[in-house]
């Protein structure tokens, strides 16, 4: 997977994500515990953001569509495909998350329902505007987001190494994970490494 978006949203994902984390870390007794709880997540989004989560498995029926979140005021319900399996759900739930998120992140705003009607609409007709690039571009950051909250990077580096090393592949961090092989693979790649690290040495 190439990296294609403009970096400079980042950071503003990386620090809700952070905001995340450190609400974990609050009242979770094991807050680097592996696979990362979801539960955790979800009350860690209603600690800052007053958004109770809750999730529904349908048949969505789609190539294009493996899940949607709708956002009121005080609620997000998240549909995900049911025949998705366990990794995929997860990371699909997270990534949904990270739309609460990203609505809270400076620059980084777009209506979700302009999002699924791109998806759902638009993008099966095969039309491509601005303002569909931006969306997929959104869609981006909520998959870095998700990576960031499901594999923290203060344990990606362990894990370079026992893959450098071969005592893990990226099956086994997968399975360990509980998180889609590819999405593993794209996390611990040098371009994204180099650019989390760049992202993180400029907060400290």
């Amino acid at each position: 997977m190439a990296i294609l978006i403009d970096t400079n949203r980042l950071p503003a994902v990386f620090d809700e994500v952070r905001k995340v984390r450190d609400a974990i870390d609050r009242y979770c007794l094991a807050p680097d515990k592996i696979p990362v709880s979801l539960d955790d997540i979800q009350a860690a989004i209603w600690e800052l953001y007053v958004v109770r989560v809750t999730t529904r498995l349908i048949p969505l029926n789609s190539q294009l569509l493996r899940g949607v979140i709708e956002i009121y005021s005080n609620s997000a319900i998240i549909y995900v495909d049911a025949n998705l399996n366990l990794a995929n759900t997860r990371y699909v739930i997270a990534k949904e998350i990270c739309h609460i998120m990203l609505m809270m992140a400076e620059n980084c705003t777009i209506d979700p329902v302009v999002i699924v009607e791109y998806f759902v609409q638009d993008g099966i007709l095969g039309n491509s505007t601005p303002s569909h690039e931006l969306i997929v571009m959104y869609e981006e950051l909520t998959k870095f987001g998700a990576i960031e909250l499901l594999f923290p990077y203060h344990i990606r580096a362990g894990s370079m190494k026992k893959l450098a090393a071969g005592t893990e592949t990226l099956f086994t961090l997968s399975e360990w994970l509980r998180m889609p092989e590819n999405i593993v693979e794209f996390a611990l790649s040098d371009k994204y490494m180099a650019l989390c690290d760049k992202i993180y040495q400029n907060k400290r």
